[in-house]
C-alpha cells in the first residue's frame, strides 16, 4: 500500500533531514531562487541558495520533531488542494497518505509529459515506486554531464564506490547486471567505460533495476559525495529538481512581470506550482532511506495523533469561544435597541409635553393684561404698560398708513409707498419686541399668586414636571444604551481576535476546516 510505506516513512523522518525536507519542499519560493542566483552572479564561491535552505533549517529548530511531521503532512494536502481529515486512528495517516500519493501521482500524469513517458517504460509499480524511481532517473540525468567533468582520480572513486556495490550482489544478480550493461567483468574500469558509453542514466538505473531500492542509498550518496568535489555542495534533493528551477527562473513570463514591479497574481501561481513540482522530491527525500534500509514496520503513531488532536481540542475552543462571543453580540445588540427604544419613547414623550408647555405659554402671553392690577408686580405692571404703550402705537402706525392711501398723484402715490415700506418694518420690529416681552413677562406671571389663568398655569406646572421626569428617564436609558454599547465593541474586540486566531491556526493546521 502506498499510504503505509509513506506514512511508515514520514514518522521516522527526524532531525535535521525532517527540516531539510519541509523547507526544501515548503520554504523554497521563486523570489528566493530568483535572489540566490542574482547573489551568485557576484559571489561565486558561495552557494547562496544552500544557505538560505541551512537559515530555514535553523528556524525550524523551534518546532519539534511531530510538530513537523504534522505540518508536513497537512502543507502536502493543501499544495494538492485536498480535503483535510481527522487524525484519530494510525489508518487516518496511512489513508490520508494513499491520497496524497495517488493525487500526486495523476496530477504528474497530466502536467509532467517526461513523467507519462517514464511511467510507459517501466514495468508496472507502486505510484510511490514510480514517484521516487522517477526523481531518481532526474538526479542520474543531472550527473550525466559532470561525470564527464571528473577527473580520472575522481571517477575512480566514483565508480569503486558503484563496483563495491555491485560485488556484494548475489552471483545471479551480478551475471543479469553484466548481460544487460553488455560487460564482461564488473571492474572500475569497465563501469566508467559503461557510462560514458551508455549514459549514467541507463547505467545507474540497470543497477537499480537490478539490484532493487536498497541501490539507491548507495548510489545518491556517491553522486553527492562525487559532485562536491566538482563544487556542487546542494543538498541531494536540490539535483533532483535543479533543472526544473532553473527553467522557471530564467522564464521570460516571470522575470517581466518582476521586473516591471508587478506579477503579483503570476508570482502566487508559480510558487503554488513550484511547491507540487517539488512534492515528489519531499516524498523521495522521505521515503527513500525508508525503503532502501527495509525499515518499514511498526511505528509509534501516538505522538503524532496526540499532537493533531491537542490542534482539534484548540480549534475546537476557538470556535466555541467565537459562538458564545457571537450570540453574547446578539444579546447585547438587542439590549441596547431596547434601551435606545425606550430612550426614544421619553424622547417623545418629553417633546410632546414642552409643546404642551408652549401652547399655555402662547395663550397666557395674549391674555397677560388679565392679571388683575392688585396682583400685578412692579416689573409685571411696568411691562404691561410697555404692551399697551406698544399697541398704541400700532394703532397709530396703522391710522398713519390709511391716511397714506389716500394720497393722490405720481410723486404723492410713491412716497406714500416707501412710507408704507418703513410702516411694515417697524410694525414687525415692535410686534417682535412685544412677542419677546410677552415670553418674558409670563415667566413673572408664573412666579406669582393670581386668580386668573389658574388652569392654564396649573398645565404648565404638570407638563414641565412630566418633560422633567421624561428627560432624566431618556438621559438613564441613553447612559445604559452607551455603557452597553462599550461592553459590546469590547465583544467585536475580542471576536476580532479569536477569528484571528482561528485562521491562523486553519493557515498553520491545514485541514482543521474541514474537520
Amino acid at each position: 500500500m502506498n499510504g503505509g510505506t509513506f506514512a511508515h516513512a514520514l514518522l521516522q523522518t527526524t532531525g535535521e533531514e525532517l527540516r531539510m525536507v519541509y523547507a526544501l519542499v515548503f520554504k523554497t519560493n521563486i523570489v528566493g531562487m530568483i535572489t540566490a542566483k542574482t547573489k551568485g552572479f557576484f559571489s561565486q564561491d558561495t552557494d547562496h541558495f544552500n544557505e538560505s535552505l541551512k537559515d530555514e533549517v535553523k528556524k525550524l529548530g523551534c518546532y519539534t520533531d511531530v510538530e513537523l511531521q504534522v505540518k508536513l503532512l497537512t502543507e502536502m494536502e493543501r499544495a494538492l488542494e485536498l480535503k483535510g481529515v481527522s487524525y484519530n486512528h494510525p489508518q487516518d495517516i496511512e489513508r490520508q497518505s494513499e491520497v496524497i500519493i495517488q493525487s500526486l501521482h495523476k496530477q504528474m500524469l497530466k502536467d509532467d509529459k517526461d513523467y507519462a513517458s517514464f511511467i510507459e517504460s517501466v514495468d508496472e509499480q507502486e505510484p510511490y515506486q514510480l514517484l521516487v524511481q522517477y526523481q531518481m532517473q532526474k538526479l542520474f540525468s543531472a550527473f550525466h554531464e559532470k561525470f564527464r567533468e571528473l577527473s580520472e582520480e575522481q571517477s575512480t572513486d566514483f565508480t569503486e564506490k558503484i563496483k563495491n556495490l555491485l560485488i556484494d550482489l548475489p552471483l545471479e544478480k551480478q551475471h543479469l547486471l553484466k548481460q544487460k550493461l553488455g560487460i564482461d567483468e564488473l571492474t572500475n574500469e569497465a563501469i566508467r567505460s559503461a557510462i560514458l558509453m551508455q549514459g549514467s542514466v541507463v547505467v545507474l538505473s540497470v543497477i537499480v533495476e537490478v539490484a532493487g531500492f536498497s541501490a539507491y542509498t548507495v548510489l545518491t550518496t556517491a553522486i553527492a559525495a562525487t559532485m562536491a568535489l566538482v563544487g556542487v555542495t546542494l543538498p541531494f534533493g536540490v539535483y533532483t529538481f535543479a533543472t526544473t528551477l532553473f527553467s522557471m527562473i530564467v522564464n521570460p513570463f516571470i522575470l517581466i512581470p518582476l521586473a516591471l514591479g508587478g506579477g503579483g497574481l503570476l508570482l502566487k501561481h508559480q510558487n503554488k506550482s513550484l511547491k507540487k513540482k517539488l512534492l515528489p522530491v519531499g516524498i523521495l527525500q522521505i521515503t527513500l532511506p525508508i525503503i532502501a534500509q527495509n525499515r518499514v514496520g511498526e511505528i509509534d503513531s501516538a505522538p503524532f495523533i496526540e499532537h493533531w488532536q491537542k490542534q482539534v481540542e484548540r480549534y475546537e475552543e476557538l470556535l466555541t469561544k467565537r459562538m458564545e462571543y457571537k450570540e453574547a453580540i446578539v444579546k447585547k445588540q438587542a439590549k441596547i435597541t431596547t434601551y435606545e427604544e425606550n430612550r426614544e419613547h421619553h424622547v417623545r414623550l418629553m417633546e410632546a409635553s414642552k409643546e404642551k408647555v408652549k401652547t399655555y405659554k402662547a395663550f397666557i402671553s395674549k391674555h397677560i393684561t388679565m392679571v388683575p392690577e392688585q396682583e400685578r408686580t412692579p416689573i409685571l405692571q411696568q411691562g404691561i404698560d410697555w404692551l399697551i404703550s406698544k399697541e398704541q402705537e400700532l394703532v397709530a402706525l396703522d391710522e398713519q398708513k390709511g391716511e397714506n392711501r389716500g394720497r393722490k398723484g405720481l410723486w404723492n402715490t410713491i412716497t406714500a409707498q416707501i412710507d408704507h415700506t418703513k410702516i411694515h418694518v417697524q410694525k414687525n420690529r415692535i410686534q417682535k419686541e412685544m412677542d419677546e416681552k410677552r415670553c418674558s413677562l409670563v415667566e413673572r406671571f408664573l412666579e406669582i399668586d393670581s386668580s386668573v389663568l389658574q388652569t392654564e398655569r396649573d398645565c404648565i406646572h404638570v407638563h414641565q414636571a412630566s418633560a422633567t421626569t421624561n428627560r432624566q428617564k431618556a438621559l438613564v436609558y441613553d447612559e445604559q444604551a452607551n455603557a452597553e454599547k462599550e461592553k459590546l465593541k469590547e465583544l467585536k474586540t475580542r471576536l476580532k481576535i479569536t477569528n484571528e486566531q482561528i485562521c491562523a491556526l486553519q493557515d498553520e493546521y491545514y485541514g482543521l476546516g474541514d474537520v
